[in-house]
């Protein structure tokens, strides 16, 4: 199954959130939206799941417009907001189980006692670690084929998150091709592991959309003296150059030519990602 945003804009007033913005996302794939603090990640998900709508372009679910109550079943959106009102956690998985007979209710009782969630807590009395793993649970019991994370570890302590990276990729094993997971999230490093795809949105833009081996096979950090490295990357996209001294260092993206007065080493996807992202650039 295909998900397929094509050329979608969102205005809020005079402020253009998302421009023109175009992706693909396909079941048994782990992709992650990434983007600083207002660049547009959980605008284009409430756009996807009809929270909010888009000013202009479309959104399309195997070839059909993304419009009815069919389609809009594929998709589930966890996100910072509470949808459940002042209900206990009990309750809102029963009532989920009466409007979603997929859901696996068992499995979400089971793994609130494995994360020590009280079951009989209200939901905005809970902690703001513990409302992320009610959600969390809820994503992950749900029945739809893609499944949107936004900012799934916000509260969550270190051993939390490993214990939700291990779930998800548990979960993603047993259901693979049936099922698509989107990860939108600032702690990018922790992720990186997890994801094969990386979609990075600036300024409502995106700057990069592709295989997380192959964007960073081409990204590479080069350093030596100045003059050195602009010679042996004049066919690269040069994102920064740092200079203390005589020595400099580059972040680049694609070909380098090795002359022997420099040094190549690779870079990690979160160190690409504030280069793409850095306001000033170079």
């Amino acid at each position: 199954m295909k998900l397929d945003i094509k050329n979608v804009s969102k205005n809020f007033g005079t402020v253009e959130a998302l421009k023109d913005v175009s992706m693909s996302f396909e079941t048994g794939h782990i992709y992650a939206l990434l983007g600083r603090n207002g660049a547009g990640k959980s605008t284009l998900m409430n756009i996807i799941t009809k929270r909010i709508f888009q000013s202009s372009g479309n959104i399309y679910l195997d070839g059909e417009i993304l419009e009815s109550d069919e389609c809009l079943s594929k998709i589930y959106l966890m996100s910072e907001a509470n949808y459940f009102g002042n209900i206990r956690v009990s309750e809102a998985i029963k009532t989920t189980k009466l409007f979603d007979e997929s859901f696996d209710d068992k499995e979400a009782l089971s793994l609130s006692k494995s994360f020590k969630l009280e079951v009989s807590q209200r939901i905005p009395k809970l902690s703001t670690g513990y409302a992320s793993i009610f959600k969390l649970i809820m994503a992950l019991c749900s029945s739809s084929t893609f499944v949107l994370f936004d900012e799934p570890i916000l509260g969550l302590d270190a051993n939390h998150r490993s214990v939700f990276y291990k779930l998800l990729l548990s979960k993603f094993a047993q259901k693979n091709e049936e099922v698509c997971y989107i990860i939108s999230t600032h702690l990018i490093e922790e992720v990186s592991g997890l994801i094969e795809r990386a979609i990075i949105i600036k300024n409502g833009e995106i700057v990069v959309d592709g295989m997380v081996e192959t964007l960073l096979k081409n990204a590479l950090s080069v350093s030596g003296k100045l003059e050195d490295i602009k010679l042996a990357c004049n066919r690269a996209r040069i994102l920064s150059i740092d200079t203390v001294g005589l020595v400099s260092s580059a972040v680049v993206i694609g070909e380098v030519i090795d002359n022997g007065n420099i040094e190549i080493n690779s870079v990690d996807l979160q160190t690409l990602f504030i280069e793409l992202t850095n306001e000033g650039g170079f």
